[in-house]
């Protein structure tokens, strides 16, 4: 023995003498704790079971931490107690280990058996739930998406049936059974959805229907196994637009027939995107405009009733949706329309001809009016016909070479002359970097260097491609100025691509105009949704000057706002600019006023300062100017300021002398605050009442200026002579009268 060790090397005898020396040394409590998780270990593993399919991950999991538990504590092999435990697992874990290595690569088909199962019971959410387990473990199991695909079909998602079943017939290499099952079902998810249209249709829900054959048309695009009848879904798709048409033309005629003009409202703005895309079906039947005629005149009549300035806003929003529901008709019944709300939102008279004038002089402004030559004709859709020019000349991240880009016609475009040809390629190198004045010079020497007819021909078509493809790239960069609110940018851009198509005569090229025509239009409208930010802008500040009791400042914000115009095709809504027009009118009235009695005060004309100054506060209280926030100083409290009671009694007599009977009472009032007792003022208070009694009879508008001063001082006791001389003489006068 001892010379068997003799023979061992060292490194191996020191680690049979530590394992020996450490099995030794392990004590009863770390023997029982390992001997724990040994038991631990042995029986999750012994727990493992075939019929737990979904448990084959968590399976391996466990296999794996036992046997790296088993590697860990090999070295504990010595101890008798360990050694069985060792002993123990290994044999539990080879056994299982077999049985998970087994199932692990048929877990998918074992799932996918287990969802057929189910679903023979009906358990249609617990088939599911196995067969996304089934294509989750192996995505190309094609029986699995096979079901899924019956599933989602019977759920309507036709999009999503048609995609699984066309990837598993194009990406899993199915049999030739599975592809017949594939394509029939295909087959059927069209007939069937198909037919469930046609039976919503003859029921009447064209909404329904509709969806369905939204779906079955997004399809059809792209059917490469020729199931989808593409004309027959368009058919039923107008169908059914026309039909939803119909409806919502019934229902918006009950809404008006039960008085419900904003219910009526909201389904003729809900009807026009029908309209717009069964435009010839549905334009064509005066029906639409009739009800857009009597909604319209609903809400302009509804307008009119509404002439106090507490219903402005309400009255605002009427007048508003008039002018959205006239525009989808358009043209002279919209023209009509404008006109009439032009005319509701004047002053008191049928229209504000100062604001009129003004708005009138004023000039037409935009880049469709500055290059009028390129509109060729009406563009309701510019913005669309710009995503498509876009999609065509300017290349992005998911649109490396758009198809008519200088790009796409060098590949294509071959000159004879090898030179010529090279000129070509380098003419779109210069492009790509958007480096245009190199590029047209390029093609300058390729056409100096075409001596064959068949050269001249190819740099004429390469000229024409690359004036396009310039014209929508600097067109597109000064939309985004436009956009940045780099104004003079956007102007710059647009004077330079002009300059380009006048030197090299495409004025008359149908893609420049069709591109200049869209960008104009579209450029425009971003002009004209700034133009109106910018009366918005003046209307805060027109409102701003109204607070500060700067009127002034308030009008020439409101001369510039109404002056502000786009191109004809630009709708400015300036009814805010008009109705605070409206509300500076008596203000700017009473500054005025205002300025002019103070010139007499400096003068030195006091009398007639306080018979001028009576006469501003009557206007002042008449018109309500104290709720607008327009400041007065009241024209007792400059009386009382001066302290000087002979001119309160002379200008009191003034007053009265020139019908002034409302400042001849605060005339009064002063010589209370400067402390004379009622019965000081006996006589003209009686005197006072007696004549504004008369008046109130013989003057009808003088009434609620008896029932204001009636409502100020009636609690006031210091004026009792005159509200008893009063009220005793309007009784003693109304009995004359009959």
């Amino acid at each position: 023995m001892k010379g068997l060790y003799k023979k061992l090397p060292v490194m191996v005898l020191a680690l049979i003498i530590s394992q020996s020396i450490f099995a030794q040394s392990l004590s009863e409590l770390q023997r029982s704790e390992l001997k724990k998780k040994f038991d631990t270990h042995i029986k999750t593993v012994s727990a493992i079971s075939a019929d737990k399919t979904d448990m084959i991950a968590v399976y391996s999991y466990q296999i794996e931490k036992a046997e790296q538990f088993l590697e860990e504590n090999q070295r504990y092999a010595s101890d008798k107690e360990i050694y069985t435990k060792i002993i123990e697992l290994k044999a539990i874990v080879k056994q299982n280990k077999e049985v998970v290595e087994f199932l692990t690569p048929r877990a998918s088909t074992m799932f996918y058996t287990k969802a057929v199962s189910l679903l023979a019971d009906n358990k249609q959410q617990e088939a599911y739930e196995c067969l996304q387990k089934a294509v989750a473990i192996k995505p190309d199991n094609i029986m699995a998406q096979y079901e899924l695909s019956k599933m989602s079909l019977d759920s309507g998602q036709i999009l999503q049936t048609t995609d699984r079943l066309s990837d598993i017939i194009t990406n899993m290499n199915p049999t030739e059974e599975e592809r017949l099952l594939c394509t029939s079902l295909l087959a059927y998810t069209y007939d069937k959805n198909l037919l469930q249209s046609l039976s919503l249709i003859k029921q009447g829900k064209y909404a329904y229907a509709y969806d369905i054959l939204s779906e079955l048309d997004a399809w059809c695009k792209k059917d490469n196994f020729g199931i989808c009848k593409e004309n027959a879904v368009k058919k039923n798709i107008e169908i059914c637009q026309k039909g939803i048409y119909e409806n919502h033309i019934d229902i918006t005629k009950k809404a008006i027939s039960k008085g419900e003009l904003k219910v009526a409202g909201d389904f003729v703005k809900n009807t026009y995107d029908y309209v717009q895309r069964n435009r010839e079906t549905a334009l064509d039947n005066a029906s639409f405009e009739n009800v857009v005629h009597t909604v319209v005149d609903g809400y302009l009549k509804q307008a009119k009733s509404m002439p106090e300035a507490r219903h402005s806003e309400a009255r605002h929003d009427i007048l508003n949706k008039a002018k959205e529901l006239s525009a989808m008709i358009g043209g002279q019944y919209e023209s009509g329309v404008l006109q009439q709300i032009a005319l509701l939102q004047g002053t008191s008279t049928d229209s504000d001809a100062k604001l009129d004038s003004l708005e009138n002089i004023a000039q037409n402004e935009g880049y469709a009016v500055d290059y009028k030559d390129y509109i060729k004709d009406t563009l309701s859709d510019a913005e669309e016909s710009v995503t498509q020019i876009e999609k065509e000349y300017i290349s992005s991240n998911d649109n490396k070479q758009p198809a008519q880009s200088v790009a796409v016609a060098s590949t294509k475009v071959k000159a004879i002359d090898k030179q010529v040809d090279e000129k070509f390629f380098e003419t779109r190198q210069f492009m790509q970097v958007n480096n245009y004045e190199k590029a047209l010079e390029v093609l300058e020497k390729a056409n100096r260097l075409a001596k064959m007819e068949g050269d001249k021909k190819a740099v004429n078509e390469m000229y024409t491609k690359a004036i396009r493809e310039i014209t929508a790239k600097r067109m597109s960069m000064a939309e985004y100025s436009i956009f940045q609110g780099d104004t003079k940018k956007a102007d710059s851009l647009v004077a330079l691509t002009n300059d380009l198509i006048e030197a090299y005569n495409m004025k008359e090229d149908t893609a420049v105009v069709r591109i200049m025509n869209s960008y104009l239009r579209a450029i425009d409208n971003k002009v004209c949704q700034k133009k109106q930010e910018e009366i918005n802008v003046l209307v805060y500040d027109i409102l701003e000057c109204i607070r500060k009791n700067d009127f002034y400042t308030a009008e020439a914000y409101i001369n510039k706002a109404i002056q502000i115009k786009g191109n004809n095709e630009c709708r400015l809504d300036k009814t805010k600019v008009r109705a605070l027009k409206r509300q500076i009118e008596e203000p700017l009235q009473y500054v005025k006023k205002k300025e002019e009695i103070d010139n007499i005060l400096a003068a030195g004309d006091t009398a007639k300062y306080f018979i001028e100054y009576a006469k501003l506060e009557m206007f002042y209280t008449k018109n309500k100017l104290g709720e607008l926030s327009v400041y007065h100083t009241p024209l007792r409290q400059i009386m009382t300021q001066t302290g000087n009671d002979a001119l309160a009694i002379k200008t009191t007599d003034n007053l009265i002398k020139y019908k002034q009977y409302e400042g001849a009472i605060e005339s009064l009032g002063a010589l209370k605050d400067l402390g004379y007792k009622s019965k000081h003022t006996k006589k003209a208070q009686k005197r006072i009442g007696k004549l504004m009694a008369f008046e109130s009879m013989k003057r009808q508008e003088k009434i609620e200026q008896s029932y204001r001063i009636s409502d100020k001082y009636n609690d006031d006791k210091w004026f009792k002579y005159f509200l008893k001389t009063y009220k005793k003489n309007v009784i003693k006068f109304q009995k004359m009268s009959k």
